[in-house]
């Protein structure tokens, strides 16, 4: 097996971009699926939303594809919804940065307690070993 590079970890900003992104994709997967086995809360929630976005993505959708099935129109609808508040999130990502480096820190701080404790117990001695011939 060749040898691999070691992973390289996730800059704080990308982090923060990622989470963004699966919150907003998750929540537009778990809304459809409440939709579709008619969630409580969900169902209408959802139902109402398609209800009034549907005026506005229903003819483009009819245009490109001719027939629309309305469950395509509704994935649609939650695909648009999901993509607006991701585009108006990313005003978060500042803020998330700052939450990721300062758990950074911590954990780097945590670890290196955990070193130095080590140290304190065990006195490491290096020597030069002398080989004789």
């Amino acid at each position: 097996m060749p040898d691999q590079l070691p992973k390289r970890s996730k800059t704080p900003a990308q982090e923060a971009f990622e989470t963004l992104a699966f919150l907003w994709a998750g929540l537009a997967v778990a809304a459809f699926f409440g939709w579709q086995y008619n969630v409580p809360l969900v169902h209408p929630l959802v139902q109402q939303m398609s209800d009034a976005l549907s005026p506005y993505t229903l003819p483009l959708l009819q245009r490109t594809f001719g027939h629309v099935n309305p469950v395509l129109d509704l994935l649609f609808n939650l695909a648009v919804v999901a993509s607006i508040l991701f585009v108006l999130s990313m005003t978060l990502i500042p803020a998330l940065e700052r939450l990721f480096i300062r758990d950074l820190i911590r954990r780097g701080e945590r670890e290196g307690r955990k070193i130095e404790a080590i140290r304190e117990r065990v006195h490491v001695r290096l020597e030069k070993k002398s080989y004789a011939r």
